[in-house]
């Protein structure tokens, strides 16, 4: 409906999407096809990082046409082909994840903070822990920590902290780290996020989860994957079946 009621204001339409001959792909103007291969668990991971990447490469096509700086066009494109590499990497680091998810199988609750490309990557944390594990999670912009959120902080509770880059977000990094001490202090179970070799978070972090330093915008692709790892994980320790969660389906009929 969404599509229809732009093409009817004269908006030109270009899909994202993963299946051949979908409905959104026939009525729109244009597709473009991330090729994900099937889909078996409902609250897919394959389809977010896919469709990062297809938008990655929109962008960097159209700041292309744009006449955008074309040094800093050719470093994002040989960064994002690097992308299978860095998330190969991550995966193979994924083991004291899932133990420090089998861990926090009793919890009710679980917080996730991010700042910048991060804040998208705490949304998508939280949801795959609700989808998964039917918990209670909720994601935040860190920026938005003091008007409201920290209310709920209470002591034990576990608080996932995406980071941005030190070298490449250097103010935003000093607000993040100040976050973090905040929730800290207040009893919080910090589970940090953050790229190689960032030390300043480490003081403040319970549990440390690092992901390879990539460009800012490209931190998503590294970044939900242990996000993900961990909500699978949990879930499969409280004894949900995480390809079929409860209540959802894989192709919706209505609004």
């Amino acid at each position: 409906m969404a599509v229809r009621h732009a093409r009817e204001q004269g908006a030109t339409v270009l899909a994202v999407c993963n299946t051949n001959g979908s409905t959104i792909p026939r009525e729109s103007d244009a597709v473009l096809y991330t090729h994900a291969g099937p889909e078996v668990a409902v609250a897919s991971t394959k389809a977010f990082l896919t469709q990062l990447v297809a938008c990655l490469l929109l962008a960097l096509h159209l700041g292309e046409v744009r006449g955008g700086p074309g040094d800093e066009l050719r470093a994002a494109a040989r960064a994002l082909g690097r992308a299978p590499e860095d998330v190969a990497s991550v995966l193979a680091t994924m083991e004291p994840v899932r133990e420090l998810a089998r861990g926090l199988a009793h919890q009710e609750t679980v917080l996730f903070l991010g700042r910048h490309a991060g804040y998208p990557v705490a949304l998508e944390g939280a949801l795959k822990l609700k989808e998964l594990a039917y918990f209670h999670a909720e994601g935040f912009a860190a920026g938005e920590l003091k008007h409201g959120p920290i209310a709920l902080v209470e002591p034990g509770l576990p608080v996932i902290v995406v980071v941005p880059s030190p070298v490449a977000s250097g103010v935003l990094h000093g607000k993040i780290v100040s976050n973090i001490q905040e929730i800290r202090a207040r009893g919080a179970h910090t589970i940090v996020l953050a790229e190689e070799g960032d030390e300043a978070v480490v003081p403040y972090a319970d549990h440390l989860i690092r992901v390879p330093a990539v460009p800012p915008l490209l931190q998503p692709l590294v970044a939900a994957v242990p996000l993900q790892v961990f909500a699978c994980e949990l879930a499969t320790a409280r004894g949900n079946d995480v390809d079929q969660p409860r209540n959802l389906a894989k192709s919706v009929t209505v609004e």
